[in-house]
Parts: C-alpha cells; sequence; structure tokens
C-alpha cells in the first residue's frame, strides 16, 4: 500500500490581502516548511498544486522530488485543487492532503497518520488534538468517488464528517490545528519566538 502528498497551495489568500505562500518564515516561505516537512516523511510521489501568483511562486520554492500542477481552475474555490490532486494520484491507496499555509507541520505528525492508516485502513484518516480536528488528512480509495464529486470552496473535512469509517487519530501537536489566514495568524506565527529573527512582511 501507499500514500501519496497532496499539497494545496493554489488559493487566492484573500483575507491574507497578499502571496501568503511566499510570506517569510525561519528564512524560508511559508509553503517551504510545509514541502520540507513532507520530503523528510514516508510520504510517496508527492504532488504540489499551485494556482495564484504561481509565476511568481515557484521560482521561490525548492520542489525537489515533487510534481508541480498549476491549477488554472483555482478561483473556483479549494474543491478544484482537491480534484486535481486526485487526478494525478488516483492509483494511490491513500492520498494525503497537505494545507500549504500550516508552516509547523512536523514530518513525524505525518508518519504517524500514515502509520495509522497503513496498519488499520481505515476509509479515511483524520488527526485531532485534545478532541479538536485538525489537517492534514488521508483520503482512501473507498471515499475518493465521493471526493471528485466536490464542488466549490470546500475541501474534504464535510466529506469526513459524512463516513463512520474514519479513524480519528489523536496526536500530541497543536500545529495540525494552525494555519495561516490573515495576517494577524501571521504575526501571532512570528511571534512565537522561535521565528524572531524574521522580517515581517507587509502588503
Amino acid at each position: 500500500m501507499s500514500v501519496c502528498g497532496v499539497i494545496l497551495a493554489a488559493g487566492l489568500g484573500r483575507r491574507m490581502g497578499t502571496v501568503k505562500q511566499l510570506l517569510p518564515f525561519r528564512g524560508r516561505p511559508l509553503l517551504q516548511h510545509v514541502i520540507d516537512a513532507a520530503r523528510a516523511s514516508r510520504l510517496e510521489n508527492m504532488l504540489l498544486v499551485l494556482g495564484h501568483a504561481h509565476d511568481q511562486v515557484l521560482p521561490q520554492l525548492d520542489t525537489h522530488g515533487l510534481e508541480v500542477i498549476v491549477n488554472r481552475d483555482f478561483a473556483a474555490g479549494q474543491s478544484t485543487s482537491v480534484r486535481t490532486g486526485l487526478e494525478h494520484r488516483a492509483d494511490a491507496d491513500g492520498i494525503m492532503y497537505l494545507l500549504g499555509d500550516q508552516p509547523l507541520l512536523s514530518a513525524d505528525t505525518i508518519n504517524t497518520l500514515i502509520d495509522c492508516f497503513l496498519r488499520e485502513q481505515p476509509w479515511a484518516a483524520m488527526p485531532v488534538h485534545h478532541g479538536q480536528p485538525g489537517n492534514p488528512v488521508i483520503i482512501g480509495r473507498p471515499l475518493m468517488a465521493d471526493l471528485a464529486a466536490l464542488c466549490g470552496d470546500i475541501g474534504a473535512r464535510r466529506l469526513l464528517r459524512q463516513s463512520q469509517f474514519v479513524r480519528r487519530v489523536e496526536v500530541d501537536d497543536p500545529a495540525i490545528l494552525r494555519d495561516v489566514d490573515t495576517m494577524e495568524d501571521y504575526l501571532a506565527l512570528l511571534a512565537t519566538g522561535e521565528s524572531c529573527r524574521d522580517e515581517i512582511f507587509r502588503p
């Protein structure tokens, strides 16, 4: 069995007001942290889905070992990127969808989810921290047809709420709950202390 990785990084970032994939964090673009965590994990055949400002974003990234796809329909919502990932990885036993704005995500957490999925073979696996669901999630083959039918600005979360065969994996990692949607989120991220040397990007 195999679990492929699909990094979703095509969005407009309306609430941020700038190209958030390139916001500096600990000396690297925000998105690069997710790429590096995925690359350090046991994910296979990783795919990066870009869209908005892809011509600015791609040259600033190290995408070695990843296939990069540009979703031209990104403005129609996150579901278009989810489906793009599925179309290019439809032969996988499971697809892990990673959000491009979770720079604190670790390879250890990714591997914990992979191990659970491969061992128990649920329809899907979703991380939870103190009972709160987060990301990334793994979608198995029984749910892929439903995944392909998603439309609008939604991801897989609604689908996971409807299935009784989702394995909720408790992880000791609050990073699964933390993404960067607004400038306030970004400033709070910089204030974590470890990133005190970063310059604050302002649009």
